[in-house]
């Protein structure tokens, strides 16, 4: 199990809650990329890496699950960045797509730990939580997070006549799939004789999304 140093962090001020809480997500984001297994994520753990007293952390969460939540909320909006970060640039459409889808990959491959709770503890998903109040996304949507910004991507490329698909609903959730196979295969370390990676990936996305070859 991680284990911190106590006091590594200095600690907030009085009333600076909302710091706290930062701080907290990210340390059990650090265990949780050591470590590997949510069970780690403990509160007397978390608060020992911050340098505060377990009962501390009650003013913010209820327990250690909330605290795991409270990742994959923010792994969720960390994911969008970077993929956006990818695609920061680029006006072809057909070279934005394949950079994002890339990105995806890419995060996911990096962060298989994280990755994983996108899907394995994210309680919106799988509806078990009530859609987001205010200006939130409800990630159940298409038209919300990443998936928006894949379809936004085949929708372009389809406009501009780089792609062949037809709809863009299928064809991002195709892609989608695709590429969430891909970076379970390749996070999971799994010894295979993989082709060359950047050709296996471009191949993957413009098979899927029909991308013609630029003129």
């Amino acid at each position: 199990m991680s284990t911190g140093q106590t006091g590594s962090r200095r600690r907030n001020a009085r009333g600076a809650g909302q710091a706290l809480r930062g701080e907290i997500v990210s340390a059990a984001r650090e265990i949780l990329v050591e470590d590997g297994y949510e069970s780690a994520v403990t509160l007397r753990g978390v608060a020992r890496r911050i340098g505060i007293a377990p009962q501390s952390i009650y003013l913010h969460f209820a327990g250690p699950d909330e605290i795991v939540q409270a990742v994959t909320v923010e792994t969720f909006a960390q994911l969008g960045r970077f993929i956006a970060a990818a695609k920061e640039g680029i006006e072809v459409p057909r070279d934005r797509l394949i950079a994002g889808c890339r990105a995806y990959m890419a995060f996911g491959i990096g962060n298989p730990h994280l990755y994983g709770l996108l899907f394995n503890r994210n309680r919106l998903l799988r509806g078990e939580e009530p859609r987001p109040a205010g200006d939130a996304p409800d990630t159940r949507t298409a038209d919300a997070g990443p998936f928006a910004a894949l379809m936004d991507g085949v929708r372009q490329c389809i406009a501009d006549g780089s792609s062949g698909a037809k709809d863009v609903l299928s064809t991002a959730t195709q892609l989608w799939a695709a590429m969430h196979g891909f970076v379970m295969l390749r996070g999971n370390g799994y010894q295979f004789p993989w082709p060359d990676l950047t050709q296996t990936e471009i191949e993957l996305i413009t098979s899927i999304a029909r991308l013609r070859e630029p003129d």
